[in-house]
C-alpha cells in the first residue's frame, strides 16, 4: 500500500510544473501511508511522488516504474492481484521486467493496451501513469473505491493525490468550501463523491479514469457498478456453490504477500467466514485480530470471535477498551480521516488497525458484505417496503404525511415506507439531517440552497433499478460503501501503515451478486439469508444466526449523551465555532440540551454528531493542513 501525488500541466509549453519543495511536502504528507520507500519522477509537464509500504517484492519494488525505453513511467498506491498473470501475457508479447513488483506491468500494460489497461486489472488501486512520447497523463481509480484519489485543477496544472492533505500541502489549492458538498454531507454524515469539502477537489470516481492531454481533461468511466440482473431456475445450493467458489478464489489471490498477513475477526459472520477459509489455504495459524469496548454490553463481539479463533486455532490478539478509561482524540481522529465523517465505527477500526500492524503488514476484512447480500436494517425495511409498494400510492403516501405527527420512534419507519422514489427512501432511511431539521440548523450560505443536494447525489448514479430492496442495495454500494465505510476502512488502516484487503470487493465477486435474485439476499425479513446459508458448516451457527451488532453506531447517543458537558461542549458552544457561519449556533445548543435531557434516547445523536465533525475538521484539521495557514474556509 502506497500514497501517490503530483502535478500533470495541462496546456502550454512544458517546464517544470511545482516550485522546489512542493513535491517533497505532498510527497511527505503521507509518510505513513508507505514507511518504507519513497520516489519521484519529475520531466517537463509532470511531476510526481510516491511512499511505499513495502508487500511484494520488498527489496526491488522501488516506485516509481518505466518500460524498457522510460518513455511511459507509473506508480500505484494499492495492489493488482492478477499481476502474475498480466506479466506472463506481457512476457509472451516480449515485455520483459527487472522486478518481481505488481506495480511495474503498469506501463508494459499500458504499452499493449493504452488508455485502456484499467479494464485488465483486478485489485484496489489508485494509479498514475505518464506517457512522454504521446504527453499524455492518466490517473485511475479502482472499481469499487477501495482506494482514494483527489484531484484539482489549479490554474494549467492537475494536482492528484491519494489523499486531501497532500493536496493541500502543495500550497496551491484553495480552501473554499464546496456548500452543496456540505449540504449533501448533514444529510448522509459523509461526502458522496466527486464531492469533497472544498470547491476546489474533487474524487475521481470508483470504475473511472482521467486523462490529460492536448490541452484537455477528461473523465471516462471504464467499468459500471453492476445493475441487478437475477438469474432464474438456480436451486438455492447451486448459489452457496458458486458464491464460495468465487468467495475462495478471490481470497486466495489476496494472500499474495512477502509480508506476514493475517485477518480482522470482529465476531460476525462476514468476518469469520473470511477467516475459515483462509484457514483451508495456509499451512500455518491464521494470525487474527479483534477489539472491543467494555461500553457496549451485548455490542461488545470479543467473546464471538473468541469462539472463532478456537475453532480455527488462529494466533488471535485482541484489545478490550474503555471510552471512559481511554478518552478520544477527536482532533487526531478527524486528522486521520481527511473529511468529516459522522461515523464512529472508524474509532473501533482505527484501534484494530493499531493492534494488527504490531504483528502484520497485511490483514483480510469483511468489509462489503452487507451491501452485496443486504445486512442492514435498512435493507429489512427496504424489502418490507416492496411489499407495501403493492398498496395503492394514496395510501402508500399516506404513511409518508403521518410521519412527522407520529411518535419519534415512529417516524422513519414510517417515512421510508411511505417513500415516493428510491432516493426519498434512501434518505429516510439513513438521512442525518434533513427536512424541518436541516431547516432549523442552516443559515447563511447553506440556508440560500434548495436542501436537495442529497437528491441531487443520489441522481449522479442514474435511475435506480426496480424493487425496493435492488435499488436499496444498488445505490448503497455506490454511496456509504465508498464515501463512509471504505472512507475510514483507508485513512484508518493507513495512519498505522496496513493494508487491508476486502475479498467481497472483488469486482468479479461483485458481478456475481449481481445476479443473484433480491427474495435470497432477505428473506422474510432475515438478512443475507444466501450468505448465511452458504456459512453453515463453516462458521458457528450462534454466529450466523444472532442479530447484526453494528459497531459502536448504537452507542452515539448515549456516547453523546456522557460527553455533552465535556469535549462535546467545548467544539459545538465556542463562542468562536467556525461551523457557525452555516449553521446556527444557537439551534445546535437547543439541540445539545435536548440530548443530554433525555439522556440521549430522542435520537439526535447522529446529526450532533455530523456538526461536531464538521467543526473540528474546520477548526483543527484545514489549519494543520494548511501549513498553520488560519485563514477562515467557511
Amino acid at each position: 500500500m502506497c500514497g501517490i501525488c503530483g502535478a500533470i500541466q495541462v496546456e502550454g509549453r512544458p517546464r517544470e510544473v511545482l516550485p522546489p519543495g512542493v513535491l517533497d511536502r505532498m510527497t511527505d504528507a503521507m509518510a505513513h501511508r508507505g514507511p518504507d520507500d519513497r520516489g519521484v519522477y519529475a520531466a517537463p509537464g509532470v511531476a510526481f511522488g510516491v511512499r511505499r509500504l513495502s508487500i511484494v517484492d520488498v527489496e526491488g519494488g522501488h516506485q516509481p516504474f518505466a518500460g524498457e525505453d522510460g518513455r511511459v513511467w507509473a506508480a500505484q498506491n494499492g495492489e493488482i492481484f492478477n499481476h502474475l498473470d498480466l506479466r506472463r501475457r506481457l512476457e509472451r508479447r516480449g515485455h520483459r521486467f527487472t522486478s518481481r513488483c505488481d506495480t511495474e506491468v503498469l506501463p508494459h500494460l499500458y504499452e499493449a493496451e493504452g488508455t485502456a489497461f484499467p479494464e485488465r486489472l483486478r485489485g484496489m488501486f489508485g494509479v498514475v501513469l505518464w506517457d512522454e512520447a504521446a504527453r499524455r497523463g492518466v490517473l485511475v481509480r479502482d472499481r469499487l473505491g477501495i482506494k482514494p484519489l483527489y484531484y484539482a485543477r489549479c490554474g494549467d496544472l492537475l494536482l492528484f493525490a491519494s489523499e486531501l492533505k497532500s493536496l493541500l500541502a502543495s500550497g496551491l489549492v484553495e480552501p473554499d468550501l464546496d456548500y452543496e458538498a456540505v449540504d449533501a454531507y448533514l444529510t448522509f454524515g459523509f461526502f458522496p463523491g466527486p464531492a469533497t469539502p472544498l470547491a476546489a477537489v474533487r474524487k475521481l470516481m470508483p470504475g473511472h479514469r482521467l486523462v490529460v492531454e492536448q490541452g484537455s481533461v477528461r473523465t471516462e468511466r471504464y467499468w459500471s457498478y453492476p445493475e441487478p440482473r437475477p438469474v432464474a431456475g438456480v436451486a438455492e445450493g447451486e448459489w452457496v456453490e458458486r458464491v464460495l467458489d468465487k468467495l475462495r478464489e478471490s481470497i486466495r489471490l489476496r494472500l499474495m504477500s512477502d509480508v506476514p498477513l493475517g485477518a480482522m475477526l470482529s465476531g460476525g459472520i462476514d468476518s469469520s467466514l473470511i477467516v475459515a477459509l483462509m484457514s483451508e489455504m495456509v499451512d500455518e495459524p491464521v494470525k487474527t485480530f479483534s477489539v472491543g469496548f467494555r461500553d457496549l454490553g451485548e455490542g461488545n463481539e470479543l467473546d464471538d470471535a473468541r469462539s472463532v479463533a478456537r475453532l480455527y486455532a488462529t494466533d488471535h490478539h485482541e484489545l478490550e477498551l474503555s471510552l471512559s478509561e481511554h478518552p478520544i482524540d477527536l482532533a487526531d481522529l478527524v486528522w486521520h480521516m481527511d473529511e468529516p465523517l459522522a461515523d464512529l465505527s472508524s474509532l473501533g477500526f482505527i484501534a484494530l488497525c493499531e493492534l494488527a500492524r504490531r504483528h502484520v503488514t497485511v490483514a483480510l476484512s469483511g468489509q462489503g458484505a452487507d451491501e452485496l447480500f443486504g445486512g442492514y436494517r435498512k435493507h429489512r425495511a427496504a424489502a418490507y417496503a416492496e411489499r407495501v409498494g403493492w398498496f395503492p400510492a394514496p395510501v402508500r403516501w399516506g404513511l409518508g404525511i403521518l410521519a412527522p405527527v407520529a411518535p419519534r420512534r415512529l417516524r422513519r419507519p414510517l417515512t421510508t415506507l411511505g417513500a415516493r422514489d428510491a432516493a426519498d427512501r434512501l434518505i429516510a432511511m439513513s438521512g442525518i439531517v434533513s427536512g424541518a431539521l436541516r431547516d432549523r440548523l442552516v443559515r447563511g450560505p447553506l440556508a440560500a440552497l434548495d436542501g436537495g443536494a442529497a437528491r441531487r447525489a443520489i441522481a449522479r448514479h442514474g435511475r435506480a433499478p426496480d424493487g425496493a430492496l435492488a435499488a436499496t442495495l444498488y445505490l448503497d454500494a455506490q454511496l456509504g460503501l465508498v464515501d463512509d465505510m471504505l472512507h475510514y476502512f483507508d485513512r484508518a488502516s493507513m495512519a498505522h501503515s496496513l493494508e487491508v484487503r476486502v475479498p467481497f470487493l472483488d469486482h468479479e465477486f461483485v458481478e456475481l451478486c449481481a445476479t443473484v435474485p433480491p427474495e435470497l439476499k432477505v428473506r422474510r425479513g432475515v438478512t443475507k439469508h444466501l450468505l448465511k446459508q452458504a456459512s453453515r458448516g463453516l462458521v458457528p451457527d450462534r454466529i450466523i444466526d444472532k442479530p447484526k451488532v453494528g459497531f459502536f453506531n448504537a452507542a452515539v447517543d448515549g456516547w453523546f449523551a456522557s460527553q455533552a458537558a465535556g469535549v462535546v461542549a467545548d467544539y459545538l458552544l465556542d463562542p468562536g465555532a467556525r461551523y457557525a457561519e452555516i449553521i446556527d449556533r444557537e439551534a445546535v445548543a437547543r439541540l445539545l440540551r435536548r440530548h443530554a435531557a433525555d439522556g440521549g434516547g430522542g435520537g439526535d445523536g447522529y446529526a450532533l454528531l455530523a456538526v461536531l465533525m464538521l467543526e473540528i475538521w474546520l477548526s483543527t484539521y484545514l489549519p494543520r493542513a494548511l501549513g498553520g495557514d488560519e485563514r477562515r474556509a467557511a
